[in-house]
């Protein structure tokens, strides 16, 4: 289970990839968003070549297929905290739809297998959903990813969606208003690989320091719940499954 949910966060890693909408809407569902998530876990020794493969045979056809509209955003990241059946490197795009993704994936294809891949000891895809998220503009070749992925309740699995949007989405929107961070969604499986009821917290910075000023943000609206509103949000998910995820982004675009 342990495994499964790891595998999921960086998905969803995806890198932080949504649509920019304002937060005046949050509170009316959101168009789906659907992200494909693809990841490996390279040898050390093979991290330059995957890297380099990545720039030359994935980054240019993203980078098409978001100026004419396929995709939403793409990204490309590298784990910074390792596990020993972890994934090291990875690639993600959302789109408004399935068809969008699986251009992208049917491009990447037509050069066949890279070098970096192929060296690599596991590989994974994942195809992910969301209709809780918000995103700046934002383009460049560094950043942050943390996704936070625990199982919620499943005999109630919006709940924990709820407890989201109740007691964390007001620290959320000061937090972009200050710049600390530029995306973050609430991320749920569309092809369940795992457990179904598996939710993730996706959220990019567009530097480190993002991630320190969230963590303190986050921790302070915490710290101050009552016992009642610990009960009520912690309440929602399964107690000892979450699992975390922390990358550096190489490349990330959002429209």
């Amino acid at each position: 289970m342990s495994r499964k949910i790891a595998g999921l966060v960086v998905l969803v890693l995806a890198v932080g990839i949504a649509a920019p909408i304002a937060f005046s809407q949050m509170e009316q569902a959101q168009p789906v968003v659907y992200t494909f998530v693809s990841q490996f876990q390279v040898p050390r020794a093979s991290w330059a070549e995957y890297t380099e493969n990545t720039e030359k045979s994935f980054v240019p056809i993203a980078e098409k297929m978001m100026a004419d509209g396929t995709i939403l955003s793409y990204s490309t990241f590298e784990n910074i905290v390792h596990t020993p059946d972890g994934y090291t490197h990875g690639a993600a795009w959302s789109s408004n739809s399935i068809a969008g993704l699986t251009k992208v994936l049917d491009e990447v294809r037509k050069n066949g297998p890279q070098r970096g891949q192929i060296a690599a000891t596991k590989h994974e895809d994942l195809l992910m959903q969301s209709t809780m998220y918000h995103a700046t503009s934002s383009s460049g070749t560094s950043g942050y990813l943390r996704a936070v992925c625990s199982m919620a309740k499943a005999d109630r699995p919006d709940d924990y969606g709820a407890a989201i949007k109740k007691y964390l989405w007001p620290t959320i929107e000061d937090q972009f208003k200050k710049g600390a961070v530029n995306y973050v969604g609430f991320d749920q499986p569309y092809v369940n690989t795992g457990a179904p009821s598996t939710r993730c917290l996706v959220v990019v910075y567009p530097n480190a320091d993002g991630v320190d000023k969230w963590a303190t943000n986050v921790g302070a609206v915490l710290g101050k719940m009552n016992q009642a509103d610990r009960d009520a949000f912690f309440g929602t998910t399964v107690p000892d499954s979450r699992r975390d995820i922390l990358a550096r982004l190489t490349h990330y675009a959002h429209k």
